[in-house]
């Protein structure tokens, strides 16, 4: 089997900064990147059952048409006048409340879920802003160890703490 091949071994303070702030800024943009996406996920999720919701609603408010319009077919028809129309027409009315009352908590329960989704969105959105400006600060850094010029060091720290900010911002 052959030898691995060596890896080089930073033995100058300054490749050592640098090499351990990489890593630093690569644990960072791990964490962030799960938060990312699991708000990604979690917009999705919730996107998706708003839209289920929604579709509730309409079903609802279907029903409920064709009631009011059973409704209004019996009080233009012949025997509109009878007892057994008018007792019809009540049990029609209480339904057609019901299903007024259902669709108010239906529509709550989907606008609720689209407003989860969208903080979900803007959590992910923050992420993703946080996660490229550490992947770009991590390629900075790595030029840094090339070049051995400390300015591009500099900033790749100050890319990793405008990163970071978006992080914490998207975590709170």
């Amino acid at each position: 089997m052959p030898d691995a091949p060596e890896l080089p071994e930073a033995k100058d303070p300054f490749e050592r900064a640098i090499a351990i702030s990489i890593a630093i800024m690569a644990v960072l943009l791990s964490f962030i990147d799960n938060k990312g996406d699991n708000a990604k996920t979690d917009s999705i999720l919730k996107t998706n059952e708003a839209t289920n919701k929604w579709a509730y609603f309409q079903s609802k408010s279907i029903k409920q048409s064709l009631r009011e319009f059973e409704a209004d077919m019996i009080k233009l028809s012949p025997s509109a006048a009878s007892g057994e129309a008018a007792k019809k027409l009540d049990e029609m009315k209480l339904e057609i409340e019901r299903y007024g009352a259902e669709k108010e908590k239906i529509g709550g329960e989907a606008k609720q879920l689209v407003d989860e989704a969208t903080a979900s969105g803007e959590i992910n959105d923050k992420c993703d802003q946080a996660a490229l400006l550490l992947q770009i600060a991590v390629v900075i850094a790595s030029v840094a160890i090339l070049t051995r010029w400390k300015l591009m060091w500099y900033a790749s720290l100050v890319l990793a703490a405008a990163g970071s900010y978006f992080g914490v911002l998207a975590f709170l």
